[in-house]
């Protein structure tokens, strides 16, 4: 007689609300996807401010579902992030490469987080140093959200952030498979944008150059959530555009300093995709096109999935063992490895 395997779960706590999404173990099929509403807040500045709260809450769910011991997984909050480019030596194997950053943290590598727990790519081989792409988050935060889904029986398996996740998605799509077959250089912004906060990650040749996150701290007041979590805006259909147009300026502020002072005038967005809980993307989607010259894509995977759930949707088709897409970045390192070669043939 076989055991009945219990489903996978994918969590995303937000300030007021804890959204999942469940799937079949076996066939990857969605079973579920909700969202519990709260009166207060139960994270403040993406941080748990009320953890017997949600404790008591996710408990009450765990239980009700039967869920004990299963495996779950979580979005941690984007804005902790920090994406940058370091210089490593050039003696080091890329497996002695954690070790030297590791024992370097704080120090010759800098970090604004007491404890870090760090991931990265190599991007670059020369004669005198290599260049990795770093990732660093703060390891307290991991741990809280680790130590939650351990006191509700649950066994906690992966942790991402909703960016990597929603890329994750997007390099499925066809178009964008094609496009990059033909232009493999193409800058890909990845654009959640919600009622009162915006998170923006901006990839090229499938890693993540820059990370931003912005809050609409003004337009809080201005809107209303109904009883299924829906956002509904309270004031009328002018001033509704009007927070749009100014979101966009801030965008386009964003595009400009990535053109002109991470890529220094050598490149810039190419691409947009559009996802996130705002009420009316096609009407960012349809001011943003009569402003930017950059074709944008509103994320879709199936009519099941709305866009809200995208991330987590991505959660489950992470690898457990890979943050970041890994063939690209070997690819890149092989190619310029052997360039280097010619180019000491000739000296």
């Amino acid at each position: 007689m076989l055991f009945k395997k219990q489903p996978l779960l994918y969590f995303e706590f937000l300030e007021r609300r804890i959204r999942y999404l469940v799937m079949d173990a076996n066939s990857g099929k969605v079973l579920e996807k909700n969202e519990i509403l709260f009166d207060n807040e139960i994270l403040h500045e993406e941080r748990i401010i009320d953890p017997a709260l949600l404790e008591n809450r996710l408990n009450a769910l765990v239980t009700e579902k039967k869920w004990k011991n299963a495996q779950a997984s979580i979005l941690l909050p984007d804005n902790f992030i920090i994406v940058r480019e370091e210089k490593v030596p050039v003696q080091l194997d890329p497996s002695e490469i954690k070790a030297y950053i590791a024992l370097h943290m704080g120090q010759l590598i800098r970090s604004p987080f007491k404890e870090t727990r760090f991931h990265f790519e190599l991007l670059e081989v020369s004669d005198m140093e290599q260049t990795i792409l770093l990732m660093l988050y703060p390891q307290e935060i991991i741990l809280q959200y680790e130590s939650l889904l351990q006191k509700v029986s649950l066994d906690p398996i992966v942790a991402d952030i909703s960016s990597l996740c929603l890329y994750r998605i997007i390099k499925q799509q066809k178009d964008l498979q094609k496009d990059l077959q033909k232009d493999p250089n193409k800058h890909v912004m990845v654009l959640q944008w919600s009622a009162v906060n915006n998170t923006i990650m901006i990839f090229n040749e499938d890693l993540p150059k820059i990370s931003r996150q912005s809050r609409l701290t003004r337009l809080i007041d201005l809107w209303d959530v109904t009883p299924d979590g829906e956002w509904n805006w309270k004031e009328d259909i002018n001033s509704f555009d009007e927070a749009i147009a100014d979101t966009l300026d801030v965008l386009e502020r964003l595009l400009d300093f990535y053109r002109y002072s991470v890529m220094n005038g050598e490149g810039g967005v190419t691409d947009i995709y559009l996802a996130g809980d705002f009420p009316d993307l096609e009407n960012v989607k349809k001011q943003f096109s009569n402003r930017f010259f950059q074709p944008i894509h509103i994320v879709q995977v199936s009519e099941d999935i709305t866009t809200k759930y995208l991330p987590l949707y991505g959660l489950a088709l992470k690898e457990k063992k890979a943050a970041i897409p890994k063939q690209v970045a070997k690819k890149k390192v092989k190619r310029i490895r052997k360039k280097a070669q010619g180019e000491n043939k000739h000296v």
